[in-house]
């Protein structure tokens, strides 16, 4: 069994993932393919480790193996079939002494490999020094920017899972349907949010008031049978988050864009040149460092002067507005500035509506967000963002808890010294992401401006007594 299709896809997949060159990576395989089907996914979780590029690989490589299996699987019947026919037309079938008897080989297992197995080397002991003078011979800036856009890519990945589990417990019907009694089945649960987490996109029925823990989800209230959000507000939360995952894609593109610049040419700067004029008597290199130090000196006198020019601008604009307020409240009572002044920060706070202080809770770091606020009368962007937060809370639960029982993120380092190979596992420390916390304060900010363009839109309703006079006086 040879699996071409499958060895041209793996080769070039593993050499993605892990610096190794095609002879190493196709040994690597050809040994894969030696294990049984139950084996295969932890041996390559153990050598690639646990990120989204390894999952979708093994997922592509079982797939494609199955189908090598089953083409094998027919060609074995075929080659069956046509022995016993030719075995039947002859006329002493008893006389016959199969010289090589045939062995049923498994299917995962090539005939080539059938043979007496050879002692494994390491996946890197046959290879020549040229391995290591093509990782030597690697640009730098070309390591950079990959590095740069599979971290972005990383980043990115986490924000879009969150996205794609909202919009699919939003378009699709929460509800599991049984085909044995073509039922719908209804997921019901009384822990009242003690033992499962809060469910902060709707966390009671407005109807009966039950409180909805995350296993029920997003569904007809168990207990009454009323829906827990109107479709309108379905609707609305579906837009506010298929626009972030919009933006997303675009800036994962801009970000690949970004990278094949770097790599296919570094930008061509205009570098100051230095020239150096040796003296008689005087070595190169003294000429170089005297050059060297004289460009220093010129750049620090620029960048005082500019400093010096930037000083003295403020204090003069200073001088100016101290002027004006003087001029201004040269004959006011210094009790109604006060007053005054004190209008005009409260003003400047209700104009601005930003939030001056911050409260920070050691011990919500480790629960799940509660439903102290007023959740059921949020808005479907606040909604949003809040349901934002509640998979962040989880994805970090569900990290804190791989990293206790050993089975979080891991990256295998390799070193090469001396003509030897160490390979090193080592596990890494999952960080917040920036990104995400970044469009979550946008969320926010949106959600500040629409309050205040409604508060807005508010003041600007006068009472017209005109168009309200409605009143007919009454006739006696």
């Amino acid at each position: 069994m040879s699996y071409t299709k499958l060895k041209s896809y793996a080769v070039p997949a593993v050499a993605e993932i892990l610096p190794l060159d095609n002879d190493s990576c196709q040994e690597m395989i050809s040994y894969t393919l030696t294990l049984p089907n139950n084996e295969i996914q932890s041996h390559f979780l153990n050598l690639l480790g646990e990120s989204e590029a390894t999952f979708n690989f093994i997922a592509t490589f079982m797939e494609l193996k199955s189908q090598g299996d089953e083409q094998a699987s027919k060609k074995s019947e075929k080659t069956e079939k046509s022995a016993a026919k030719r075995i039947s037309k002859k006329e002493n079938p008893q006389s016959i002494i199969p010289s090589n008897p045939k062995v049923k080989t498994p299917a995962w297992q090539s005939p080539e490999e059938s043979k007496p197995p050879k002692q494994l080397k390491g996946r890197l002991d046959h290879n020549k020094s040229a391995t290591t003078s093509e990782l030597i011979d690697l640009k730098p800036s070309n390591q950079l920017t990959t590095q740069q856009a599979k971290k972005s890519k990383k980043k990115n990945l986490d924000s879009l899972k969150d996205i794609e589990w909202a919009l699919n417990e939003l378009e699709v019907s929460a509800q599991e349907y049984d085909l044995d009694s073509s039922n719908y089945i209804k997921r019901s649960c009384n822990c009242m949010a003690t033992r499962h987490p809060l469910f902060e996109v709707a966390p009671n029925c407005l109807n009966c008031g039950k409180i909805i823990c995350s296993k029920e989800g997003l569904q007809p209230c168990s207990f009454c049978g009323k829906d827990l959000l109107s479709f309108k507000d379905k609707e609305e939360i579906i837009k506010i988050l298929k626009a972030e995952k919009e933006n997303l894609d675009v800036k994962q593109d801009n970000i690949r864009n970004k990278s094949i610049q770097e790599q296919e040419g570094p930008s061509k700067e205009k570098a100051k040149k230095i020239k150096i004029s040796v003296k008689p008597g005087e070595n190169l290199w003294q000429a170089q460092d005297r050059a060297l130090k004289k460009a220093d000196e010129e750049k620090k006198k620029l960048q005082e002067l500019i400093e010096k020019r930037e000083k003295e601008q403020k204090e003069i604009e200073e001088q100016e507005i101290e002027l004006k307020q003087y001029e201004k409240t040269k004959n006011v009572d210094p009790e109604l500035l006060k007053a005054q002044e004190r209008l005009e920060t409260l003003l400047n706070f209700q104009a601005t509506g930003a939030e001056r202080t911050k409260i920070i809770d050691r011990a919500s770091d480790y629960e799940m967000p509660s439903s102290n606020n007023q959740i059921s009368w949020l808005s479907p962007a606040e909604r949003a963002l809040r349901l934002k937060k509640q998979q962040k809370q989880l994805r970090k639960y569900e990290d804190e808890v791989k990293s206790r029982s050993g089975r979080g993120k891991k990256v295998v380092e390799m070193v090469i010294k001396d003509g030897k190979v160490n390979m090193v596992e080592r596990t890494i420390n999952t960080a917040d992401d920036p990104e995400n916390d970044k469009e979550m304060e946008s969320l926010k900010n949106e959600i500040k401006e629409s309050k205040l363009q409604s508060e807005a839109n508010l003041s600007r309703n006068v009472w017209d007594y005109k168009n309200d006079n409605k009143w007919e006086k009454p006739v006696y």
